[in-house]
C-alpha cells in the first residue's frame, strides 16, 4: 500500500489572536495545504475568509503581507483580527 495524503503539500504553523484563538480553542495550529495555496485559501478553509474583508491583518514570518501571498513550506502565518472596544 502507498502513503496516504497529499504529496505536493506545504506544512506551516498558524498563530491566532483575540477572538480567533477563542473560536478555535487554541492560539496555534499546524496545517498542511497544497503547494501554491495562498493565505486567502487558508482563511477560506478555516471559514474565516470574510474577516479579511473586515480589516483582519495577516503576517507571514513576522511581516505583514497581502492575503494573496503564496504560503512557503515551514512558515508561520498570523491572523490578527481588528481590535474593537472603547
Amino acid at each position: 500500500m502507498g502513503e496516504e495524503g497529499p504529496t505536493n503539500a506545504v506544512k506551516f504553523t498558524v498563530r491566532l489572536f483575540g477572538p480567533l484563538a477563542e473560536k478555535f480553542g487554541t492560539n496555534t495550529l499546524e496545517f498542511p495545504l497544497n503547494v501554491g495555496a495562498t493565505i486567502r485559501h487558508l482563511a477560506e478553509r478555516m471559514q474565516i475568509g470574510e474577516m479579511l474583508d473586515k480589516g483582519m491583518k495577516v503576517a507571514l514570518n513576522g511581516e505583514f503581507c497581502s492575503p494573496d501571498v503564496e504560503i512557503p513550506d515551514a512558515s508561520e502565518i498570523a491572523f490578527l483580527p481588528p481590535v474593537s472596544g472603547g
